[in-house]
């Protein structure tokens, strides 16, 4: 019987559908078939949305959500309804400005905006109590602001696909050296 019980844990753990921490659900139909509690995390990506289901902030335990691969520009504020989110990946979306509505999720700790449009990272990045990761891999950034300086919980800073020589590259890494930042090969470029 113990044999049978482990066999079945790794073949869930294996395919993705079982976490630590809870139950990871890829469609809304299948969360919405459980009690809201228990839904820690929810993977509602490649669903072409250019707005947040309203279903989606019926989860308040939510730790993580994953919107990657959608065609979102901005966030709703009932986003802040999830007030236990630690996760939110928004990558592969539409965003041209750095939305403002998860900087009032106090235990966010790991916000994913890679391959958007973002151009700049605004100063009100600082008002992340507990950010200690944030990834912008593959940004068209020409600012990275005064506020990413200011962040005291981050540990990791995702810049890679943006062009940055050797200096610039030193000078980032200097104003944050408790940070691990991740850069391509520095360019020959932005003398």
């Amino acid at each position: 019987m113990k044999v049978g019980y482990a066999l079945i844990l790794i073949l869930l753990v294996f395919n993705g559908s079982y976490t630590a921490s809870g139950q990871t659900y890829y469609k809304l139909k299948e969360a919405l078939h459980l009690s809201k509690d228990s839904v820690y995390f929810l993977k509602v990506s490649r669903k072409k949305l250019t707005q947040i289901p309203p279903v989606v902030f019926t989860f308040k335990n939510l730790k993580g959500l994953d919107l990657s691969r959608n065609r979102l520009a901005s966030i709703s504020p009932k986003i802040l309804e999830l007030s236990e989110l630690e996760k939110l990946n928004l990558s592969r979306n539409r965003f041209e400005i750095f939305p403002k509505e998860p900087s009032r999720l106090e235990n966010l700790r790991v916000l994913i905006l890679g391959s958007n449009k973002l151009g700049y990272i605004p100063n009100h990045i600082a008002k992340y109590p507990k950010l200690e990761e944030l990834d912008m891999y593959d940004n068209p950034i020409g600012d990275l602001g005064d506020g990413i300086f200011l962040l005291k919980s981050l540990r990791r800073l995702d810049l890679r696909g943006l062009m940055y020589n050797e200096k610039s590259q030193a000078e980032i890494k200097n104003k944050l050296p408790n940070v691990e930042v991740l850069f391509d090969p520095p360019c020959n470029c932005m003398d």
